[in-house]
């Protein structure tokens, strides 16, 4: 584990700024408790990556997402039901954004610039955060939560973008 790792993880501030992520994340307050007890659980054990990873398990797949470079559909899927969860739709400019010839034709940068730009005619804003490897990552919050995305990012030494610039 880094020193900054280890300064991050030992700093009363991370726990604090994961909370404060949870509540903006989380599309219902059952669901933020629900986060807020996996994340508890999770980081009692052994943590050398850092708490965002922590926080990425904890919410994958119901408040966040976690996809590999190339996975468009699982990218999709994903994203269509966390903007379910916030009461929005997602259909990627297209008819079936599940078409086979639709994600062969654009990779998951692209994707997440037009789910993006849609969210946020919905009042909504897609985030993800430098995994620094050849995934993406992020969330959904209201587009008024901007301010504490950021100061989180600052507080967890990660950086992390609107969707309309994707890593």
């Amino acid at each position: 584990m880094s020193s900054s790792t280890a300064t991050q993880q030992d700093s009363p501030a991370i726990p604090a700024a994961i909370e404060r992520l949870i509540a903006v994340i989380a599309a219902q307050p059952a669901l933020a408790q629900a986060h807020r007890s996996a994340y508890a659980e999770a980081a009692t054990e052994e943590d050398e990556e850092g708490a965002l990873w922590t926080l990425k398990e904890a919410i994958d797949w119901q408040s966040g997402f976690f996809v590999d470079w190339k996975d468009s559909e699982s990218f999709v899927q994903c994203l269509q039901q966390l903007a379910q969860g916030w009461g929005a739709s997602l259909s990627f400019g297209v008819e079936d954004a599940l078409d086979e010839d639709f994600l062969d034709e654009h990779d998951v940068p692209e994707l997440m610039q037009r789910a993006h730009a849609e969210l946020a005619a919905q009042g909504l804003t897609l985030w993800n955060w430098d995994t620094e490897g050849d995934c993406y990552a992020g969330w959904i919050t209201r587009s008024d939560s901007a301010a504490t995305v950021q100061q989180c990012s600052e507080l967890l030494g990660v950086e992390i973008r609107e969707g309309s610039e994707p890593f």
